[in-house]
């Protein structure tokens, strides 16, 4: 009987663990370690729950289940709280709630059921990431106009930025106005790495507002 219970642990594990590798590959907040804690507490409780139903009759063997749907669902929560934009922090809600879902699916007996889940959200996180990668390739030119204070370190970030969401310069042109610089810039990259840049310019200290245009 515990042979039994530590390998549904060590399924668990392994299940949670794929999930999290993807996740860890993606450069994602859930990763690898989150992924199988997440399984193997939710495995280790459904386990606990369905024992504490055969021990006595009149235990609900769902109650113990149902808190970690409730567990689940604040940590989600909070991972929605955390992320800076929604939409990450909904898919690392939602990736919290499949590894529990799984873990629960082991604990329940339903290995092959808790496999087929694993292998179809990895094979639909991969899918995604594939066709996310093919749509920024696809190449765009952008032209932007940003008005921005008297201040020279605002230069070096705009310069970080272009970096770190690695844009191809076309052209640039610094122009002094009565309160601060006028900066024109030119750059090829795509739809979505334009509105990463639109949002991380307007965060920058001293930006008073950008025009962006597609050529």
């Amino acid at each position: 009987m515990e042979i039994e219970i530590i390998l549904k642990i060590l399924l668990s594990a392994v299940l949670g663990g794929i999930i999290g590798f993807e996740r860890e590959l993606s450069r994602k907040d859930t990763g690898l370690l989150t992924c199988i804690l997440i399984a193997v507490g939710s495995t280790l409780i459904t386990i606990l729950s369905l024992k504490m139903g055969d021990i006595s009759k009149a235990a609900d063997p769902t109650r113990l289940t149902g808190h970690i749907i409730t567990a689940i669902g604040l940590l989600g929560a909070g991972a929605i709280v955390r992320a800076r934009f929604a939409a990450h922090g909904l898919t690392t809600a939602a990736i919290i709630w499949v590894v529990a879902a799984a873990g629960v699916s082991v604990g329940s007996g339903y290995y092959l059921t808790g496999l087929i889940v694993t292998a179809f959200v990895v094979l639909i996180l991969t899918s995604l990431k594939y066709i996310t990668n093919l749509l920024e390739n696809q190449a765009q030119t952008f032209a932007y106009v940003i008005a921005a204070e008297d201040r020279a370190s605002v230069l070096i970030e705009i310069k970080k930025i272009t970096r770190e969401l690695d844009l191809k310069y076309i052209d640039s042109r610094l122009r002094k106005v009565d309160n601060g610089y006028e900066i024109e810039i030119t750059l090829t990259t795509s739809k979505t790495k334009n509105e990463g840049f639109i949002e991380k310019i307007m965060q920058l200290p001293g930006v008073k507002e950008i025009i962006s245009e597609h050529l």
